[in-house]
């Protein structure tokens, strides 16, 4: 949950906040594999806590490749969905990011997983000031196992086809995409995608890349509770406890 610590500080007073780790990550390294291993099972991950914890709808809030599986969430159960922010949010592969993920495939076998994820950051987070970013990133991939990796890198032959399938409908949630303005790869879907439905917001941080949430997250969050504040009604001021 690194990802979302410059998060947490600022938005408790405002939410009741539920921190997952998907799937082999952090504290849900021991869950036993679901069968089959697919997108979907990550979905009812999700679905399968929320039934548990007895929550009817929640706001959702991921980023990068984890605004691919809210749109899953949602897909599989609407009406557990209230809204949705997602921050440096995947709508389309480009063509070289098919080509790494293709040629991945191909030599994870003979090639360290740390190595690829190196050239992934490096590719998506190519600029000095996306450091920060590029080393969270990895530093979060060294944390899985090689067996891990390889059960994630066999879902890339679907996620072509999720996205073309999600770029086509709206999230049935308000939704929010805050990208960085030199997200070089996945801004210009992004934009393309919040033109086609008028329940979507789109914010751009100048001088930021991919993860925004991490290399501007005081620029990320005021966004993000200014757009919850005039969606619903939020106090311009934390709630003290």
């Amino acid at each position: 949950m690194h990802t979302f610590k410059r998060q947490f500080p600022h938005f408790h007073g405002h939410f009741n906040l539920l921190k997952l780790d998907l799937r082999d990550h952090g504290a849900s390294k021991d869950l036993e594999a679901a069968t089959p291993f697919d997108m979907y099972a990550i979905a009812r991950d999700v679905i399968q806590l929320l039934e548990h914890l007895r929550i009817e709808h929640a706001h959702f809030l991921g980023v990068s490749m984890g605004s691919i599986f809210i749109r899953l969430v949602d897909e599989l159960k609407p009406q557990v969905v209230k809204s949705v922010v997602v921050g440096g949010g995947v709508f389309k592969l480009s063509a070289k990011v098919q080509f790494f993920i293709n040629a991945g495939v191909l030599l994870a076998s003979v090639l360290p997983f740390r190595t690829l994820y190196g050239l992934l950051a490096t590719i998506i987070m190519p600029n000095r000031n996306h450091a920060k970013s590029r080393e969270v990133f990895i530093r979060e991939a060294e944390k899985i196992s090689q067996q891990e990796f390889n059960r994630w890198i066999r879902l890339a032959p679907e996620l072509r086809g999720q996205l073309r399938k999600h770029f086509e409908s709206p999230i049935s949630g308000p939704t929010l995409i805050v990208m960085g303005q030199e997200d070089h790869v996945f801004l210009t879907p992004a934009r393309e995608y919040a033109q086609r439905w008028p329940d979507v917001e789109i914010q751009v941080i100048q001088r930021c890349g991919h993860v925004c949430n991490i290399e501007q997250p005081d620029q990320f969050n005021e966004r993000v509770l200014d757009w919850f504040q005039r969606r619903f009604g939020l106090p311009a001021q934390p709630i003290q406890p």
